[in-house]
């Protein structure tokens, strides 16, 4: 079976096999990084006008880190039993699945604490990291 995408292991950067693997977020990574959000936001909002809560460009320097999108072997699973959101390689081969799981993780309220938009920007400029096309695609910008 020929595949459009790859997955390469965060820790031993080996591409991973169909059922030997996984895509996953930590879900108590995503709720220390809305903790992290709404911290940021009672310190560094300025006086809302109108109900709308406005940052200077200097506090938005200092805005918290997203949940990290990781992928791993399963036996290079730093933490196998972590409360995760997780979808399994071979259900990311294509541009096809990645715009699915794109689709079904919109519905999820906790998609914006995480850097899925890092993974598919990544994924599309051909970053041999995480997910990564076999061969670069053509970016219409």
């Amino acid at each position: 079976m020929t595949h459009e995408l790859v997955a390469i292991c965060d820790a031993c950067k080996q591409t991973i096999a169909d059922g030997d693997g996984s895509l996953w977020v930590d879900m108590a990574e995503i709720e220390q990084a809305t903790t992290n959000e709404r911290a940021w936001e009672q310190l560094e909002a300025e006086q809302p006008e109108r109900g709308v809560l406005t940052f200077s460009g200097e506090s938005l320097q200092s805005y918290p880190d997203p949940a990290h999108w990781r992928v791993h072997q399963h036996s290079c699973d730093p933490a196998p039993n972590a409360n995760s959101h997780a979808i399994e390689i071979h259900r990311c081969r294509s541009w096809a699945d990645l715009v699915w799981w794109t689709a079904h993780l919109l519905g999820k309220a906790w998609l914006p604490r995480t850097d899925w938009d890092e993974l598919l920007q990544e994924a599309a400029e051909a970053g041999q990291t995480r997910i990564t096309p076999v061969t670069s695609p053509t970016l219409h910008r």
